[in-house]
């Protein structure tokens, strides 16, 4: 399983937190807050329960439950008790700021505090995962309740979302990657990584529009462009394609990847010469472009087999209409068809050179050459090299011809 680092966001430091402590006309809060100072949290809530029901707005009451329900938190283990007190903890301060706005200054550095120990522990967690899979959605949860605490904090929903990837559950990504550029995250990796999740789940159209967003961002990286070069092919938008190509190649044209792609998709539009040009110029770049060789030699098999089309066509044609035609013109036609099937062989034998290249850095790499040799056993047969044919017989799964 791919393992995705988590986002390092900044930590807020420790801040102490200088609630209203003063003396309080309610001797239930008071109570509480002696409560609070032995860590007798249950006893603390139940006093500030009892001052909220003799006064409903007591802004007081409910900032100081916020901090009762912090610190109960963090001192809780289990995850889901964990989640629901920060949840009474987030609705305690935003009534405490409802009731009185100028305890706003307060709750924020106390939700600060919340965020950055929140986050703390979905790290810790995420850590756990490199030994314990099951810890990563741990982490998650962590992550997404600090999301929850600091809406507009970018580095939780990210860390979520690797998380869940590295769980093995990417559809539960999605939504903290969404999250994630919507609280302001510009990596080039959110941007990737969400497309492809969004390719996944049949998608493509939101996949162009986000790598499109993100290629407008970073027009030099490399990954980037070519996720959405790839997604305008999945869709069907060649035209956008070859455009988006040809602008890569003249911004960057020592880029093999780039004319690598590019000629690639000329080759599926059917302008052999033009796809021809970058390959080559993919190889001249990069010597041992193995892909490049091999769609060199596809390119010239295609070109042989287009001729081959129009030498089918002109031999019916011959056949058809023969018994009207003069000598000379039969001999024209004839010639014509000899000059096109030489054509074919001239197309065949240029496919045999970058071919054998492909075949050799291939299984230097130790990748499949079956490929390779399907095309190399036709270019040989289609040349007269009969006994070249049969050497990559076995490899082309031809061992019975």
């Amino acid at each position: 399983m791919n393992r995705f680092p988590f986002f390092l966001s900044l930590i807020v430091a420790a801040l102490l937190i200088a609630g209203a402590d003063g003396c309080s006309s309610d001797p239930n809060v008071e109570g509480a807050k002696l409560d609070l100072r032995n860590q007798d949290y249950d006893r603390a809530l139940g006093n500030l329960e009892t001052a909220l029901e003799n006064n409903p707005q007591n802004a007081e009451a409910y900032e100081l439950k916020g901090r009762v329900l912090s610190e109960k938190a963090f001192a809780t283990q289990d995850q889901d008790e964990h989640i629901a007190t920060i949840q009474d903890m987030l609705e305690a301060y935003d009534s405490a700021v409802e009731y009185d706005p100028t305890y706003q200054e307060t709750v924020t550095n106390a939700l600060r505090f919340a965020f950055a120990n929140e986050f703390q522990r979905g790290i810790q967690a995420f850590n756990r995962g490199r030994n314990d899979d099951s810890e990563f959605v741990v982490a998650a949860r962590y992550f997404n309740t600090a999301g929850v605490i600091q809406p507009d904090s970018s580095g939780a929903y990210v860390n979520e979302a690797y998380a869940y990837m590295n769980a093995g559950q990417p559809e539960n990504a999605v939504e903290p990657f969404e999250n994630a550029l919507e609280a302001g995250d510009t990596e080039p990796e959110t941007f990737r990584f969400l497309a492809q999740l969004y390719q996944t789940s049949d998608r493509s159209d939101e996949a162009v529009a986000l790598l499109e967003r993100g290629g407008a961002l970073y027009p030099d990286d490399v990954d980037l462009q070519t996720e959405l070069l790839n997604a305008y092919q999945i869709t069907g938008q060649i035209d956008k394609a070859l455009d988006r190509y040809s602008a890569a190649v003249e911004r960057d044209p020592e880029n093999a990847l780039f004319r690598y792609n590019f000629g690639s998709l000329l080759i599926q539009v059917e302008r052999y010469g033009d796809a021809l040009a970058q390959l080559q110029q993919a190889v001249t770049i990069d010597p041992e472009y193995s892909s490049a060789y091999y769609n060199i030699g596809a390119a010239h098999i295609n070109q042989a087999v287009d001729v081959n089309a129009e030498i089918s066509g002109m031999d019916d044609n011959l056949r058809e209409n023969r018994g009207s035609m003069s000598n000379e013109e039969i001999e024209a036609a004839e010639a014509a068809i000899d000059a096109k099937v030489e054509e074919r062989r001239m197309h065949f034998q240029a496919a045999i050179q970058p071919l054998e290249t492909a075949k050799s850095l291939f299984e230097a790499a130790g990748e499949e050459v079956s490929d390779v040799c399907r095309a190399l056993y036709q270019s040989y047969a289609q040349t007269n090299q009969t006994d070249k044919a049969q050497s990559v017989a076995a490899c082309a799964g031809y061992e019975d011809n």
